[in-house]
């Protein structure tokens, strides 16, 4: 559809586009991904207005949500001059965002938010990250070869950087991060993860306070930090409580990392 090439990975049996930001076929699955609430956090941006977006000709990337303009808003159907004004603000206060929120919003594929954390942790500036050949990128933590290739794709694509270059030129920016690991807030703690999660996997959380700086332990101790507790915590929960260690839920947990990541 877009022209791009198309590969086979590994042992997958379907043909994928590596057309990644550009795909006319994909354009309306990656807007949504990019203005998700982990993402670029785009308010008001949902499914419907997307698709009116894409169909209306208005935005044929995410970069082109940075040019909107209001005559062009209030043009579309059941679009108020409120619901125009909110939108344009929304978009306005995305454009401060985090190095691992702009990775995770680029959707590139296998690149969680998670991983993205720690290529920002690792490299600490867009440019480096950008720049680092495939070696360098294994030795992010949870980097493997086939996040590596898919990132090395992603940075070779003309068309994909053309359209990071847009998104950095319509302002979107965010601070280099220049910090060592005893810099980082949870440096010096140690967390332990039991029970099932909802939000995401147990590897991910591990992963997201790693990227923190904590050290993941799997067993509670004394010098037990926190833990995070969800249904099943079962006997790791009961040595916390003995210990008096401090727990959390899952949404008291969703919200420190939603605070320690954004003040980080």
């Amino acid at each position: 559809v877009c022209g791009s090439p198309v590969e086979r990975t590994g042992e997958e049996a379907v043909l994928r586009c590596m057309g990644g930001l550009v795909c006319a076929a994909q354009q309306k699955a990656a807007i949504r991904h990019f203005a998700s609430r982990r993402a670029m956090d785009i308010e008001g941006l949902g499914d419907k207005l997307v698709d009116q977006l894409v169909d209306e000709g208005l935005v044929d990337n995410v970069a082109a949500l940075y040019r909107l303009q209001r005559e062009q808003l209030l043009g579309l159907e059941r679009m108020g001059e409120k619901s125009a004004d909110n939108l344009l603000q929304a978009l306005e206060r995305s454009k401060h965002t985090s190095l691992a929120r702009f990775i995770f919003a680029l959707g590139i594929r296998e690149v969680g938010e998670a991983t993205a954390l720690s290529l920002a942790r690792h490299f600490g500036s867009w440019k480096a990250l950008a720049q680092a050949p495939e070696e360098q990128l294994l030795q992010v933590s949870d980097v493997g070869p086939v996040v590596a290739d898919h990132l090395v794709q992603f940075f070779d694509s003309p068309s994909s950087m053309a359209v990071v270059e847009q998104l950095r030129a319509a302002g979107v920016s965010w601070p280099d991060l220049a910090v060592s690991a005893a810099d980082l807030p949870l440096s010096g703690q140690t967390w332990v993860v039991t029970g099932k999660l909802e939000a995401f996997s147990r590897d991910e959380a591990k992963a997201r306070l790693q990227a923190l700086g904590a050290k993941v332990a799997g067993s509670v101790s004394a010098k037990t930090t926190c833990v995070v507790a969800g249904p099943g915590a079962g006997s790791k929960l009961a040595r916390a409580t003995e210990l008096g260690v401090e727990v959390l839920d899952e949404t008291t947990f969703l919200a420190r990392l939603a605070g320690l990541e954004g003040s980080s």
